[in-house]
């Protein structure tokens, strides 16, 4: 049996500075890392104080220089709001400097502020994530990606750096239906094809994800 904690970044009522949040943070995540916890879910929120880390990205590499053994989770990257080959870039050089550490999760996001503020309308959040994600998956097992979708579309292009992790670091899907979990099963079916190694289903409460 393996344990992992999510760590938010809340500031409550603003109590403290906000650097005092990130280094106890941080120090709790330093202890996982010696107590042998297996892994940090560092989670994504913007425009609130619920929980201030608008990029995992940047959080996962101070989180990997600061430990040893530790992997470092997106609990989850809210993929509807980026550009995929973006995610694409800054997911694979976090597993890079990181040595192989990183369990990817995605998700579609909650929050109609941040929707708003980012000119992404909720209507569109199943097909952007879900676009989105399919983009990576690709953009990760081609050594060129040519894709034509919805909302983006490419023609021959290099996406670097690749995961260290082959074929990809372990997926891990934010679903909240036993839809949502089938669809994210058949993402990384479709996206690794022959050259995944295994995959892990469930839909225990709806909620757990697929990893492969």
């Amino acid at each position: 049996m393996k344990f992992g904690i999510l760590q938010f970044f809340s500031w409550p009522e603003r109590r403290v500075p906000l650097p005092t949040v990130y280094a106890r943070a941080l120090q709790r995540i330093e202890i996982m890392d010696r107590g042998g916890y297996d892994a940090v879910w560092l989670t994504e929120h913007h425009f609130s104080d619920y929980s201030v880390c608008p990029s995992i990205p940047v959080m996962g590499a101070h989180v990997a220089a600061r430990t040893k053994r530790l992997r470092i989770g997106t609990g989850v990257t809210l993929a509807a709001f980026y550009h995929p080959l973006r995610l694409a870039e800054e997911i694979a050089l976090l597993d890079i400097l990181s040595g192989g550490r990183v369990n990817w999760g995605a998700g579609r996001g909650f929050d109609e502020r941040e929707f708003r503020t980012f000119n992404v309308p909720m209507s569109e959040s199943q097909a952007r994530f879900r676009e989105a994600v399919d983009v990576i998956m690709h953009a990760w097992a081609s050594e060129r990606l040519t894709y034509n979708g919805r909302f983006f579309s490419f023609d021959n292009v290099e996406v670097l750096p690749k995961p260290l992790q082959q074929p990809h670091p372990p997926m891990w899907v934010a679903a909240g239906s036993p839809e949502a979990t089938k669809w994210a099963a058949s993402a990384v079916i479709q996206s690794s094809s022959a050259r995944m190694e295994h995959m892990w289903r469930s839909a225990s409460n709806g909620n757990v994800t697929a990893t492969g």
